[in-house]
């Protein structure tokens, strides 16, 4: 091998990267966006995650514990206390309004204090100090485990609140019965919670790829012009990708699917059609997103460097691998523009939850209506070009 020929390749390479602005942007800030990103979100703390607490403990001598735990439990950053009832709330409307909204998804628990808890608890010290049986003091959480790790992480908040102020009035920990009614995902594990995600992005990633290097290739070998030389016009044109794109997302997802109950036994309890046209909507979005992008690109290169531009942000702040609770709260707002979100959401609510269209209208609204806009956009970016 010729060293100095090697040199001569080295130095053209170079050279005409040198000469791109593009790409040499894409080499220095793509990675800083990576670092960032994984820097901020990867393995972030749950925080703010959203609950009730109805505190029933009608206490003793004007004191109740569950007063006390109440407040730790508001002072935590793990959760998020939207609603307190209480002190002393007899009842039992507090309770069912509180697993209404559980089970609309509006916070993921409801802490119910019992109304004997400090009674049973005083019962519990002095039982423990000379020897006798101990009847535990009850919390009972009514949970949303469609996400496992949510879950636990509510109860062991519940736990630790429990213990500190238990240590701190007596010194002493007497049993408590923590009692978790799970309202869905009975018997949900992680691989149901993550199955949703990685369709929903799979269908995203290859869509988005395949489409914005075909338009980039169609541009590249003039088949966009003589198309516009046909009776075919823009909207047909951009139709007809986002129907071949969109088949492509569903075949896809229906493999994921089917290798996921075949291999891993994953609970499916809706629809999967409903699933299915969920990432129909998605890939359809996506395919107009990279039609768009396609404008900016010359070249198929060119056009690869999108991708980790939209990927990344979607993997990491749509909720994919780990709750959008774990996001850190300045990006949180980020998740909100970003389609995926929308796409793992409603899959994971029919899939885990078993909801219908009904129950996630307002995903499928948000979801049609990117496809919509992105396709019109598409259009008339073609007309344009045209």
């Amino acid at each position: 091998m010729n060293l100095q020929r090697i040199l001569t390749v080295s130095r053209k390479t170079l050279r005409s990267l040198r000469h791109d602005r593009r790409t040499v942007a894409f080499l220095v800030l793509v990675p800083l966006l990576m670092i960032a990103l994984f820097g901020y979100t990867f393995g972030g703390d749950l925080k703010d995650v959203k609950v009730d607490i109805v505190n029933l403990d009608q206490g003793v001598l004007d004191h109740a514990l569950g007063n006390d735990i109440s407040l730790e439990l508001r002072n935590t950053s793990v959760l998020k206390v939207v609603d307190y009832y209480g002190p002393g709330v007899q009842n039992a409307s507090a309770v069912s309004s509180s697993l209404e909204k559980v089970k609309r998804a509006e916070i993921w628990a409801c802490v119910v204090i019992d109304q004997n808890f400090t009674v049973e608890v005083l019962k519990g010290v002095f039982n423990m100090s000379h020897g006798l049986p101990v009847v535990p003091a009850k919390v009972r959480i009514e949970v949303d485990s469609t996400n496992p790790n949510i879950a636990a992480a509510i109860v062991a908040e519940v736990q630790k609140a429990v213990q500190r102020v238990l240590t701190e009035r007596y010194g002493i920990v007497p049993p408590i019965g923590i009692e978790m009614s799970k309202v869905y995902g009975q018997d949900a594990r992680f691989i149901d919670f993550f199955a949703p995600g990685v369709m929903g992005l799979a269908a995203m990633m290859v869509t988005f790829m395949l489409s914005i290097i075909s338009f980039v290739h169609e541009r590249s070998a003039f088949t966009l012009e003589r198309v516009q030389t046909s009776p075919i016009t823009e909207g047909e044109f951009v139709a007809g990708y986002a129907l071949a794109f969109g088949l492509v997302g569903l075949v896809q997802s229906s493999v994921i699917l089917g290798a996921a109950m075949l291999l891993f036994n994953i609970q499916i309890v809706g629809s999967p059609l409903v699933v299915l046209f969920i990432i129909f909507l998605l890939a359809v979005g996506v395919q107009g997103l990279g039609f768009l992008l396609s404008t900016l690109a010359r070249t198929e290169f060119q056009a690869i460097q999108f991708l980790p531009l939209i990927l990344f942000p979607s993997i990491l702040l749509a909720g994919v691998f780990w709750p959008l609770e774990a996001v850190p709260e300045v990006l949180r707002p980020v998740s909100g523009f970003i389609p995926l979100t929308y796409a793992v959401d409603a899959s994971r609510s029919v899939m885990i939850r078993g909801w219908g269209p009904e129950q996630v209208w307002v995903q499928l609204l948000i979801l049609a209506a990117f496809a919509v806009a992105m396709l019109l956009l598409s259009a008339l970016s073609l007309k344009r070009r045209g």
